[in-house]
């Protein structure tokens, strides 16, 4: 055990000397991203406002491999926040669950073992096992639990997603493997839409095991070091998951907390994947080159402050009736140095009359590209009455041309 450890070590130090051959030189400006050529999609994005850093492929439907994972993890999580199961569980193996191939956490039939050391296992190791143990035991049968699976990933709005086992192994129908397999289907748009779930909504469950660096069954004599190297490698990542298949190619999804400095008014956490990379060195260099990206190049600033004043039509071109609003909250956003950002006021179907203080819409910011950056509510800065019904009409006219040119564009665009 000691010369697995120490060829563990071995391996970490390797890791980290490549990462930093690969993320020393600097980036010259936002407008010119280090695109990770090897990667067949790329996403980072800002967790808060969700701003896309950087972007390749990110629609294009690719195999998961075992970012599945991530989705088998949440659901634990889920169940336990809702007591239907408990991590002290013991969860007795059966034959099944333990002939589970590729990497696994070395189960074996009749073995009992912990729902919370499944989930390190399943999350540390990768475990094959370790995810079907997990799926049988918080969703009662495979079946059921592939099927929470998809449920989720519709809640979440991952619309090009679809699994059919919780560990991305790929599904032969055929003995010899000549037939294409079944695999478990993706984008870069809805991992990432994944990871951030996770972290708005269970941050400190998913850190806790995410973050750690040995899985270490002692019954077992088993030891393995966390998957993702570039926990030990690139301050501030805390997860997420590593994957690979032949067919998925080297995949991670990653996040990086960046903390408040004299160059961000806040922290602020990156989240993003890359997927379909070549070997696990183009997966460490395509995936610390675009954080160190998102780090050097976007830092989080104040965008708009409580109280800010904006003058707007409240029908677009319509400058007959303009409604005065104010920001009702600090809005922080993610920006280069040099990005000059506009507010846009989007109203809601606003019913007369209104009073001050009443939440009209919301302003949303862009940079001078049109690349969205953040929003923030707007409430009224004043009270108005009931309309005139000849104003209505002239308000109803305009809202209609304004459709008819928005439509015409479209039907006549090259």
């Amino acid at each position: 055990m000691e010369d697995e450890i120490l060829k563990e070590k071995i391996k970490q130090l390797t890791i980290l000397a490549l990462i930093c051959i690969f993320i020393t030189p600097g980036f010259a400006s936002a407008d010119a991203p280090p695109v990770p050529n090897s990667s067949r999609a790329a996403l980072l994005i800002d967790q808060k406002t969700k701003r896309i850093l950087f972007e390749k492929n990110s629609d294009e439907k690719m195999p998961l491999a075992s970012l599945s994972k991530m989705m088998t993890f949440l659901l634990a999580i889920e169940a336990v926040n809702k007591n239907q199961v408990k991590e002290t569980d013991m969860v007795k193996i059966d034959k099944s669950t333990a002939s589970v191939g590729g990497s696994t956490c070395k189960l074996k039939d009749g073995d009992e073992i912990s729902l919370g050391e499944l989930m390190q296992g399943l999350m540390l190791v990768s475990g094959n096992d370790a995810a079907m143990a997990i799926a049988k035991h918080v969703g009662k049968t495979e079946k059921n639990f592939v099927n929470m699976m998809n449920k989720k990933a519709e809640e979440i709005g991952m619309l090009d997603t679809y699994y059919f086992n919780p560990n991305g192994l790929p599904i032969y129908t055929d003995p010899e493997h000549k037939e294409p397999p079944i695999e478990n289907i993706s984008t870069a748009h809805d991992i990432v839409a994944l990871g951030k779930y996770m972290y708005d909504h269970y941050e400190s469950q998913v850190t806790r095991i995410t973050t750690m660096q040995v899985y270490n069954d002692t019954k077992k004599d088993f030891t393995h070091y966390n998957t993702n190297p570039l926990l030990v490698s690139v301050p501030g990542v805390d997860g997420i998951k590593t994957g690979y298949t032949d067919n998925a190619g080297y995949c991670l999804a990653f996040s990086m907390m960046v903390p408040k400095d004299d160059k961000n008014e806040r922290n602020h956490r990156l989240i993003g994947v890359v997927l379909g990379d070549g070997n696990k060195k183009n997966r460490i260099s395509s995936s610390a080159t675009l954080l160190k990206y998102g780090k050097d190049n976007f830092h989080s600033k104040k965008i708009a402050h409580k109280g800010d004043i904006i003058e707007t039509p409240c029908v677009d071109g319509v400058d007959d009736f303009k409604i005065t609003v104010k920001v009702d909250k600090d809005l922080y956003g993610v920006v280069s140095d040099n990005e000059n950002i506009h507010p846009k006021i989007v109203f809601k179907n606003m019913s007369y009359p209104i009073h001050k203080g009443d939440i009209v819409g919301i302003a949303k910011y862009y940079n001078d590209s049109g690349k969205f950056v953040g929003s923030v509510d707007v409430k009224s800065e004043s009270n108005i009455g009931c309309i005139p019904l000849k104003d209505k009409i002239k308000i109803k006219v305009a809202k209609i041309n304004r459709k008819l040119e928005v439509k015409n564009s479209v039907c006549f665009k090259a």
